[in-house]
């Protein structure tokens, strides 16, 4: 049988709004300027510190040299290289989330472009302003040879960090559109039973057409909403057996049928991944396995479609024959 390997896509990393790769490349280069420039102004303070000393004549004293300024100075070194880090870190996921969003979003395109989330936009304000309109300024300035202002380090890092920010809630934002996308697998582990398509019918032995993907489990295997969304349904119905519905909000509805148990009442908000059911054989069924259906304005589509978004693949031989 072919059971299906988890996915490695998540997509509530925090799921999400596209956003344009170039700003994030601009921050990973200002990061990698800020860097440079904090490695400068370290070389310039060890230096320093290592250069042959001037003999002043000064006044006989018993009182240590002043250490204070030095230790200072270290100290905000070393707490700048720990914020860059954090941002070259921050960098990181950005970039990868990016091209994750526009992956799915490219995905979704070839199934229907509606389905893809419109970035939302702010409301415009309704104060009085205006003003002539300029570009937005760096948050590093190209620095002089002979610059080595530890200070202007400091705000530069403290820039990116704003901008860091912003940019991470726009990534959370966009991760919360595509949790309304039923990507992520219904159970954790199952064999593919019947695919999407037309079907010798397992009760007639005739040509039927088959409306969803079938996942053969044992009895009282835990099944999760393949994305987030209210509950529509969730009750007895003579063929489907025990089924829950539920509305993504954006044309998409989920089902899954032949539930020994459901765990989910009309009404209530689901999250991805949560359990909603228990597998079972209720209804028409020939054994215990998931019915999935995926509906997009009321048509059913094929759940591989979405499935394969969050990565399910068939990784062993053999299919459920029921």
């Amino acid at each position: 049988m072919k059971p299906l390997s988890p996915s490695r896509q998540a997509l509530t990393r925090s799921d999400l709004r596209l956003i344009d790769t170039r700003r994030y490349v601009l921050g990973a280069a200002c990061v990698s300027l800020v860097i440079a420039a904090a490695a400068f102004a370290g070389g310039l303070w060890i230096g320093r510190g290592q250069a042959e000393p001037v003999m002043v004549p000064v006044a006989q004293s018993d009182e240590a040299p002043d250490e204070s300024g030095e230790r200072f100075a270290a100290e905000r070194i070393g707490e700048l290289t720990g914020r860059l880090q954090v941002l070259e870190k921050d960098a990181d996921y950005l970039l990868k989330a990016v091209d994750s969003h526009e992956e799915i979003a490219r995905k979704l395109s070839k199934v229907d472009p509606e389905l893809v989330p419109v970035p939302k936009s702010k409301p415009a304000s309704t104060r009085n302003e205006g003003g002539i309109l300029l570009p937005p300024r760096a948050c590093v300035d190209p620095l002089p040879a002979s610059a080595a202002d530890l200070e202007r380090n400091e705000q530069s890092a403290k820039c990116l960090r704003r901008v860091f920010d912003l940019l991470m809630d726009q990534v959370a934002r966009r991760n919360a559109d595509f949790m309304a996308i039923p990507a992520r697998r219904p159970m954790e582990q199952a064999r593919l039973g019947s695919p999407f398509g037309n079907r010798v019918d397992p009760f007639n032995r005739h040509l039927a057409f088959h409306s969803g993907q079938d996942f053969s489990a044992p009895t009282g295997s835990p099944i999760h909403a393949a994305a987030g969304g209210r509950v529509i349904v969730s009750g007895r119905h003579a063929s489907y057996g025990n089924r829950v519905e539920i509305d993504h909000g954006n044309g998409l509805v989920t089902r899954y049928a032949h539930a020994s148990k459901l765990l989910v009442k009309v009404g209530d908000v689901v999250l991805p991944g949560q359990e909603i059911a228990k597998v079972g054989s209720t209804g028409r069924s020939t054994g215990p396995h998931l019915h999935f259906e995926v509906l997009y304005h009321g048509e059913f589509v094929d759940p591989q479609n979405f499935l394969s978004l969050g990565g399910m693949e068939i990784d062993s031989d053999g299919l459920a024959t029921d």
